[in-house]
């Protein structure tokens, strides 16, 4: 007689391989995608559908030959991953992005690198817990607690990946490692076997001619697409501003996981105080959503804090459902997890491919709690209390309320009210308290708080634009993140998802002069003004409104590196930084493409000055930070070259990053900021400076004042392999 624990051990091996891949791959895949914050969602959609695809194989299969038959294959079958799996996997994404639809590229390219062997391995899961049932083990009456092993090692796999195999194995010893564990599942696999008289014991196939009814499968549809759907929704959230590295992957992923094992386990873990927190949970997201199209940040910490306890919540509202209704026979054990999957696949793909296609915000946060809400009112689970029966006109007037709150209070306060420090805080409470009265009034009512929730996403979709004032002039979302341009104070702005990028004013004496951070006061406009400096060749990485290029003139060739493609667009249509640089005679060149890539195709030593501005805000392209980069921009250098490094961030101290660098390749690094001299048409900078040359190292510091920390806090240098994106939060 076979023990539990190996039927155990073999779920939780398999998953832990399984979800190693995930991590991997999607950080191979990064720099060749500019380090976007939507390449894990991406990935994540090529994982579900192979989850789904291989689920929808484990079902057919056993239910057509039957588990002891197909048992015997299962282990050949194992097999094949050895041929097809890369030996090299930092050159997957070298083909690097082109053309429009970069999700599709980013399936493609998984597909033909790890396809087989994560379908392969998708399949563990359900075959074992088959086996199980056809085993003689007493603990066979109850396979889904494999389900609960199985997810533990998913979760496991990924808080490891950032903390135990990203910072200490190169991607070519992760792949060895990884081969052992494989060798490993094959052995556990080949004990778990079916004996040949477990047909005795295999439930019968279900019949044909009495399908389960379709309200019994969308219980188990809804809550696994919602899941999903705020799993990717929150990660799209915490990664747009900070960074898009593995350990903000797979934290989110983790408590998601987390809800399964929980849920899975042999007695389910829901007491009733979680229970209650469920429209809390609710509460809270909207408010932080709404939080952030006011453009008021907590602190980073505190954020990601605050979103992955509301996913706690709602995955643990929707794990419980689906263990409340998973089905008694065991014929339909496969075809349960077999619709989980294609809920989850669903989850995925409307907010990884569709929602950004459709909205122009972040729209998928909110509408994906009302799916919650939704999902959990298809078949009401036990409220925390009674409220009575739902009141129709109440409803309506709930709605009416949160809708006319979210848009018409932000246009009343851009069109008539005063700027004050406190006027955006004073905004948040005038339309959070009537939006939060509402949802809580209706919190025990399932029906009628996912439609609140609805009106309120939708309605939030032009909340931001109200409050901010001004006259919208373009707004577009894609791949690389969300743009807005808007007109106010007689300027026109670029925002790039919720930090401003530049501006320019409209007319009038100033009307070509740079602003912002790119000032004629600020440290990097000082460098390209400076007269003995005479750089010829001057690359940048990162466009925004070209500010910067307005500082070129007669025989320069100014060079801009720019992954997005509709960053030059809003540049030429929107702004004339670049038409200015043209005018004053400078030659202005387009490369498009990543920055470090396109690089690479640059002559050794043929650039003077290179700057590279793209960790202001957003998703900060980490592969741009690394020693291996920086040994790249210093080949394209000229050995008198200076590389400028633009580090102003709300959320991260990237400093201590650029020293440790520094000191591993032996460079002088020098920083300056415009804190105490700031103009009033320009915003507080931080720019840093490197270069092998003690003549430009002696003008920067003696003439221009930048200087040098005198004792630089101690960080390890960030590598291809490595980044500790904890610790430069921490320094904030």
């Amino acid at each position: 007689m076979k023990r539990i624990w190996i039927y155990h051990v073999a779920s939780f091996l398999g998953a832990f391989l399984l979800f190693q891949i995930q991590p991997l791959m999607s950080k191979v895949l990064l720099p060749a995608f500019g380090g976007s914050y939507l390449v894990w969602g991406a990935c994540m959609v090529f994982f579900q559908f192979m989850l789904l695809l291989g689920y929808a194989y484990a079902h057919a299969i056993q239910t057509w030959l039957g588990v002891a038959r197909y048992s015997r294959l299962h282990l050949l079958i194992l097999v094949l991953p050895l041929f097809f799996f890369p030996a090299q996997l930092g050159g997957v994404g070298d083909a690097g992005a082109t053309g429009a639809f970069l999700s599709l590229q980013v399936f493609a390219i998984l597909l033909k690198a790890v396809g087989l062997p994560f379908l392969v391995l998708s399949t563990t899961s359900l075959v074992l817990q088959r086996w199980l049932l056809a085993s003689n083990c007493p603990e066979r009456n109850n396979p889904y607690v494999l389900y609960s092993a199985s997810n533990l090692g998913s979760m496991l796999a990924l808080l490891t990946y950032p903390v135990v195999v990203e910072p200490f194995l190169a991607l070519d010893r992760q792949g060895d490692v990884w081969w052992i564990g494989y060798a490993l599942l094959v052995l556990l696999q080949a004990a778990c076997l079916p004996a040949p008289s477990a047909r005795r014991n295999e439930p019968a196939a279900p019949s044909a001619t009495a399908p389960l009814p379709v309200a019994r499968l969308m219980e188990w549809f809804l809550p696994s697409a919602a899941g999903c759907a705020i799993l990717l929704a929150a990660t799209n959230v915490i990664t747009l501003d900070i960074a898009s590295v593995p350990l903000l992957w797979v934290l989110p992923l983790s408590v998601y996981l987390l809800s399964f094992v929980l849920a899975f386990k042999r007695k389910l873990f829901y007491p009733p105080w979680l229970r209650a927190l469920f429209p809390w949970a609710l509460l809270l997201g909207v408010l932080l959503h709404l939080l952030a199209q006011l453009h008021l940040s907590a602190p980073a910490w505190l954020s990601i804090t605050l979103h992955l306890l509301i996913l706690f919540c709602v995955c643990m509202s929707c794990s419980a459902r689906l263990v409340e209704a998973k089905p008694e026979d065991p014929r339909h054990l496969t075809l349960f997890y077999l619709v989980l999957a294609f809920g989850g696949f669903a989850g995925s793909v409307v907010v990884s491919w569709v929602f950004p296609l459709v909205t122009t915000s972040l729209l998928e946060y909110p509408a994906s709690l009302a799916l919650a809400a939704a999902a959990l009112a298809y078949r009401e689970m036990k409220p925390a209390r009674a409220d009575g029966p739902d009141r129709p006109a109440e409803t309506v007037f709930c709605l009416a309320v949160t809708a006319a709150t979210l848009t018409l209070v932000p246009w009343l306060a851009a069109r008539y009210g005063t700027a004050s420090a406190y006027r955006d805080s004073l905004l948040l409470v005038i339309v959070a308290v009537p939006v939060a009265l509402c949802l809580r009034r209706l919190a025990t009512r399932p029906w009628p708080l996912a439609a609140l929730l609805l009106a309120a996403a939708l309605a939030m979709n032009w909340t931001e634009g109200l409050a901010m004032g001004g006259r919208q002039v373009a707004r577009l979302r894609n791949f690389y993140g969300i743009y807005r341009v808007f007109d106010k104070d007689g300027m026109r702005c670029l925002e790039h998802g919720s930090t401003l990028h530049g501006r320019q004013y409209l007319r009038g004496p100033k009307a070509n002069m740079p602003l912002s951070y790119y000032h004629p006061s600020t440290p990097a406009a000082l460098i390209l003004q400076w007269p003995d400096f005479t750089f010829k060749n001057i690359d940048m990485i990162g466009l925004g409104t070209g500010a910067l290029a307005a500082y070129a003139g007669a025989g320069q060739q100014f060079t801009i590196r720019e992954l997005d493609p509709d960053n030059l667009p809003i540049a030429e249509k929107y702004f004339t930084y670049l038409a200015l640089a043209r005018q004053h005679g400078a030659e202005v060149v387009f490369v498009p493409g990543d920055g470090r890539i396109t690089l690479r195709q640059a002559p050794a030593g043929s650039v003077d000055l290179l700057i590279v501005d793209a960790f202001n805000s957003g998703s900060i392209p980490v592969h741009l930070l690394t020693v291996e980069a920086f040994e790249e921009y210093f080949r394209a250098l000229a050995p008198d070259g200076l590389l400028l490094l633009h580090v102003s961030n709300k959320f991260l101290d990237l400093a201590p990053v650029i020293y440790a660098n520094a000191k591993r390749l032996g460079i002088d690094v020098y920083e300056a900021s415009n804190d105490s001299l700031k103009h009033a048409d320009a915003d507080v900078t931080h720019w840093m400076a490197l270069s092998r040359s003690r003549g430009v190292v002696r003008v920067i510091s003696s003439h221009l004042g930048w200087w040098q920390q005198s004792w630089p806090p101690y960080t390890q240098p960030w590598t291809d392999r490595y980044c500790n994106i904890l610790g430069a939060l921490m320094c904030r």
